[in-house]
């Protein structure tokens, strides 16, 4: 969501109004989907991060259906940004929802916005080898992303699907086992 706000305010580039358009859908369809995914998981207690993940790939599921199958113009695209926004979203609930004291961090700028949903005191973590990892995570993830999106487009919506996916399977198991 921080990319959308920054894209809002690149009022010089050519067809500014669509892109204002597009980022102003994800941030209005992130902030809907969190107060929804924190008020929908509010009373789940354990099950809270596993519910939420379960609604993020529903979303993620039906974005690829509409990646593959549905069209890619006009007010079509409003739609594959607000599903994803949404995933997105319902993706922070879950890490917040997670069981860590105060909340796991999520993203360094969005997983602030979704304090006024929690009515917690916000928390107030350091920078660790764990959070130096996620940070290692995230960059081989953007190289693996860039290379199928560059040499297998059409495999693109997979990659948060499996990843949401593989997250909810390692949840059902940690907590079978």
């Amino acid at each position: 969501m921080t990319g959308n706000a920054v894209l809002a305010t690149v009022f010089t580039r050519p067809g500014y109004e669509t892109v204002l358009a597009g980022a102003l859908t994800a941030i209005g369809a992130f902030a809907l989907a969190l107060a929804a995914g924190f008020r929908m998981t509010r009373a789940r207690g354990n099950d809270a991060s596993l519910v939420a993940l379960i609604a993020s790939a529903l979303c993620l599921a039906a974005v690829a259906l509409w990646w593959w199958f549905g069209p890619h113009t006009g007010l079509a695209v409003f739609g594959l940004i607000t599903l994803s926004a949404a995933a997105m979203a319902l993706q922070t609930v879950a890490a917040k929802r997670d069981g860590v004291p105060h909340g796991a961090t999520t993203t360094y700028a969005t997983g602030d916005a979704d304090g006024p949903c929690r009515r917690h005191r916000r928390w107030q973590g350091t920078m660790e080898q764990p959070a130096l990892a996620g940070v290692a995570g995230l960059a081989c993830g953007c190289l693996l992303a860039v290379g199928i999106a560059l040499y297998w487009p059409a495999a693109t919506p997979l990659l948060p699907l499996v990843s949401t996916t593989a997250s909810i399977g390692l949840i059902r198991r940690r907590r079978a086992g």
